[in-house]
């Protein structure tokens, strides 16, 4: 099961590490510089209550331009490899902005949404947990 936090440290997180049986976390962030201080806060969060750090995704990382196809770096360029090296976790996946999957969102129909956004996070967590695809053995 997947919790969907608030940012920061505040009472959800606290409650939610304390009521539920957590078997890790997946700490998101996004390009902008002061981002990062809070990131630092829920890494010494969840260290201080023993919860394993998954690793970091960072939203919002671009937007694709639709006439070009250009990735275009709306909130500055990423810190997602930095800011998950100085806390020794895990980078899984940059996250576009998608205007398509907003709308989804909001109108409730998520499950409509074909596309693989979060490949890199869902192959990162089949690999912590063993499931990784198993290569051909060599003959």
């Amino acid at each position: 099961m997947f919790v969907d936090m608030p940012p920061g440290t505040g009472d959800v997180p606290l409650t939610i590490f304390q009521s539920l049986p957590v078997d890790g976390i997946i700490i998101v962030t996004s390009p902008q510089e002061l981002v990062s201080m809070i990131v630092g806060k829920a890494v010494k969060m969840a260290q201080m209550m023993n919860i394993p750090i998954l690793g970091l995704v960072e939203n919002m990382s671009y937007a694709i331009c639709p006439d070009c196809g250009k990735e275009i770096a709306i909130f500055g360029q990423s810190h997602l490899e930095e800011t998950a090296a100085k806390h020794g976790i895990a980078a899984m996946d940059k996250l576009p902005m998608d205007a398509a999957l907003s709308s989804l969102c909001d109108s409730g129909s998520i499950e409509l949404f074909e596309g693989d956004l979060l490949g890199g996070v869902v192959k990162a967590l089949d690999e912590l947990v063993g499931n990784a695809p198993k290569k051909a053995p060599k003959e």
